[in-house]
């Protein structure tokens, strides 16, 4: 793998001007805009903040009621997902601030059922379980715990002294609310499984999309734009570049056609190919121009390598179905430095390579 590979900047995730509330629920992140990292990150703290905001004043309102278990364990959940937001801040580690929201939330889900919660509303806050469960812990590992926590819900519903018969509930909405919450989890999952479905085909075609902006459709090389951008992302600021062209390519496609012309192409990229070192990159710059780039050599090493492949190609024959011929390749050489940006090495290695074509094609121009 060439070493241009291995060193992509990264972008940075910009925030509109006068949204600082999304900067505080990306706690900072600085990845691709909304990468999958970033969407859990902004969607965990998005439910530490909605449940902060819920489980403070309920606590507070217990409190006053005289509830003193139910409110301090309501402030007791919002001091930790409070936590949880300055946990993620300084970690972003989404794998395990999601267990400090789900969890919690198991427990306290649970407890208001058994309770009643505030004037024996307590469960209707269940409803809310399934969908935040399938998104932190995906489908198989979601619906594992969901299934535990219907067994815990029908035994607090159905075996435990609760508040229904305190607050003189019919006797049959224990059964409405079991049955109703598993409806839900059917429901969520089924929207959990079309979005994981729908984000995994999103996925694939955008790196579909990535590599056909990238690539050459026809020699399967870099593209000019997979060149610069692979280039200009190096961590390397000396490197060498060698632009090539086919002599006399326009009469290939005139006497044999463009499909003997794309055959070519093909087999050129695969001797440039075949004959680059391991720190080196190959391109096709446009039409029937290639530019590799190498580093880790010196000027001469970079001339002999010109020279090796235009020899390689010069000695190859091409053949097509019944069509045999022989082609060549003019070469021009430039160097990038740091006083030699990128942009005047390829103008210069452009100049050189027509000073090569004017000289009689067939050969290699270097400072």
């Amino acid at each position: 793998m060439s070493i241009f590979d291995s060193t992509k900047r990264k972008k940075k995730l910009k925030t509109p001007v006068g949204f600082s509330w999304l900067t505080f629920l990306y706690v900072g992140k600085t990845d691709n805009v909304f990468s999958e990292s970033t969407r859990r990150v902004f969607i965990i703290n998005l439910f530490t903040s909605v449940g902060v905001l819920f489980t403070f004043p309920l606590g507070i309102v217990s409190l006053v009621n005289g509830q003193l278990v139910l409110g301090y364990s309501l402030l007791l959940i919002a001091f930790l997902y409070a936590m949880n937001h300055v946990y993620l801040r300084r970690t972003h580690n989404h794998a395990l601030s999601g267990n400090f929201v789900i969890y919690p939330l198991y427990i306290l889900m649970i407890y208001l059922v058994y309770t009643g919660g505030v004037k024996g509303t307590g469960h209707v806050w269940i409803y809310c379980i399934p969908a935040v469960s399938l998104f932190l812990h995906g489908m198989k590992r979601g619906l594992i715990e969901l299934g535990f926590f219907t067994l815990a819900l029908i035994i607090t519903l159905f075996f435990t002294a609760s508040h229904f018969d305190e607050f003189g509930y019919d006797p049959a909405l224990k059964s409405r609310i079991l049955f109703s919450f598993i409806v839900v989890v059917f429901l969520s999952g089924i929207y959990e499984y079309s979005m994981s479905r729908f984000n995994q085909e999103l996925t694939e075609t955008s790196a579909k999309l990535k590599l056909v902006a990238y690539k050459d459709a026809v020699t399967d090389l870099l593209n000019r734009r997979g060149m610069l951008q692979r280039l200009e992302s190096s961590a390397y600021s000396r490197f060498h570049l060698l632009l090539a062209d086919v002599d006399f390519f326009k009469s290939i496609n005139d006497e044999y056609g463009h499909d003997v012309g794309d055959y070519a192409l093909v087999e050129l990229a695969n001797l440039i190919q075949a004959s680059l070192p391991e720190k080196g990159v190959a391109s096709r710059w446009g039409g029937e121009e290639f530019l590799i780039a190498v580093c880790d050599c010196s000027e001469s090493d970079a001339y002999a390598l010109a020279e090796l492949i235009r020899q390689r190609v010069q000695e190859h024959e091409f053949v097509y179905l019944d069509h045999k011929f022989r082609m060549t390749l003019s070469f021009g050489v430039a160097t990038m430095n740091e006083s030699t940006s990128l942009r005047e090495a390829i103008t210069l290695a452009d100049g050189r390579l027509y000073q090569a074509k004017r000289a009689g094609r067939n050969r290699t121009q270097r400072g």
